[in-house]
């Protein structure tokens, strides 16, 4: 009897700005992972991918989980960056011939609107826009509205409230149509495979803290001179160790040759198994601005490792609501203060590790992600509705 020939995969191209340090990076490649049994993934990083270890660890990743991989031009955007990024996003998109477009934060929204500007026949293939920050388009505005305004069908996901609040602000901006979909998906963390911390019976070496993130505004990694500088700490010292690149590092480096007494600082290179290297610190820092979600808060919180940040948009949602260590983003004596109390208390670090943990465990898991993500691409396509195995790949908790 002549059988019917299985039914093809949606094939999904995932769009990035590059592979380097970045939670959008990140949430791409988790979501593949998950999804890739029910999707063929394709993914193109539009700025290729950022030398170092971060970058190339991150290649590697992809490569293991068998997603082919396009590569564009590392050209900025103020240098006619948008017109080659659009066309370098036109060759993958012909070639790859997707079913569904999947853009991860403004540089591959750029390159899009780039795209559909030259090729309006493109604008038929669906679109899911994944925002990625509460503060959008912050310092390109008005390129934002323009590009706003090609991808009015597209539906759209924030990874936490405020950035499906920062998308509305655009779109009101844009006068774009609504869109068909504005949700909330808080991003999904997988659970450390690594034991838990266990409270340290050793009072006389320093306290151990960590930041791990871009040394930029945005991570208010300037504000640390200030915050060290009002803080006492303990009698036994403080080390705080640094993992991140960026605009502050010169300023960081003079902190580290002159920190304040009882202090010392260290500075290192991102690494690829940050979240891993957490469980060896008694409390992280997070003096951010703005996030999108705070996905270092919730790698520590899983970790067992009680964090010290803002009540700041994009941050505060990691969070119970009774956590004690919130201050004023951008003010540095608030945070001292937090910090000041969280060092003045360490009997409470395992009682606030725990209470995080129980809360980042039901609301950031890899499972609820995938379905979410599962149902809103079956939603862009027009499929229907059904129960998807989401979740179920083996590094899914």
């Amino acid at each position: 009897m002549p059988t019917t020939p299985p039914t093809r995969r949606p094939r999904i191209l995932q769009v990035v700005s590059h592979l380097a340090l970045g939670g959008a990076e990140r949430v791409a490649l988790n979501i593949t992972d998950a999804l890739r049994h029910d999707f063929d993934f394709h993914l193109y990083a539009v700025r290729g991918i950022e030398p170092g270890e971060l970058g190339s660890s991150l290649a590697a990743e992809v490569h293991t989980l068998g997603i082919p991989l396009h590569l564009g031009a590392r050209v900025p955007m103020r240098f006619g960056g948008v017109i080659t990024s659009g066309i370098g996003l036109t060759r993958v998109v012909k070639r790859v011939c997707p079913d569904l477009i999947h853009l991860h934060t403004e540089i591959p929204e750029a390159a899009y609107a780039a795209m559909v500007t030259a090729s309006p026949a493109l604008r038929a293939i669906p679109v899911v826009r994944t925002i990625h920050n509460t503060v959008f388009w912050k310092f390109w505005r008005a390129l934002g509205r323009w590009c706003d305004r090609r991808l009015p069908h597209a539906f759209i996901a924030g990874v936490s409230p405020g950035c499906v609040t920062a998308f509305q602000h655009l779109r009101e901006e844009s006068r774009a149509p609504a869109p068909p979909a504005a949700i909330t998906i808080f991003n999904g963390v997988p659970s450390p495979s690594f034991p838990q911390p266990l409270p340290s019976s050793d009072d006389t070496q320093p306290v151990k803290l960590v930041f791990g993130g871009r040394l930029e505004e945005q991570k208010g990694t300037d504000l640390l001179p200030a915050i060290l500088a009002q803080v006492r700490p303990p009698p036994r010292g403080a080390q705080l160790v640094i993992f991140g690149t960026g605009s502050h590092e010169t300023l960081l480096r003079k902190l580290a040759q002159n920190s304040p007494a009882g202090w010392s600082l260290e500075l290192r290179a991102p690494t690829r198994d940050f979240a891993q290297q957490l469980s060896r610190y008694d409390l992280v820092l997070m003096p951010s601005r703005y996030e999108g979600l705070g996905l270092v808060a919730v790698e520590a919180a899983l970790a067992g490792v009680p964090v010290v940040a803002t009540d700041a948009e994009g941050l505060r949602d990691v969070f119970p609501a009774d956590h004690p260590w919130l201050a004023k983003p951008g003010d540095s004596t608030s945070f001292a203060e937090k910090l000041q109390h969280a060092l003045d208390q360490p009997s409470h670090w395992r009682e606030v590790a725990l209470r995080s943990q129980i809360f980042a465990q039901s609301h950031f898991s890899i499972g609820a992600m995938s379905r979410a993500y599962h149902q809103l691409y079956h939603q862009a396509l027009r499929l229907p509705s059904e129960n998807p195995t989401a979740g179920q790949s083996p590094r899914t908790p």
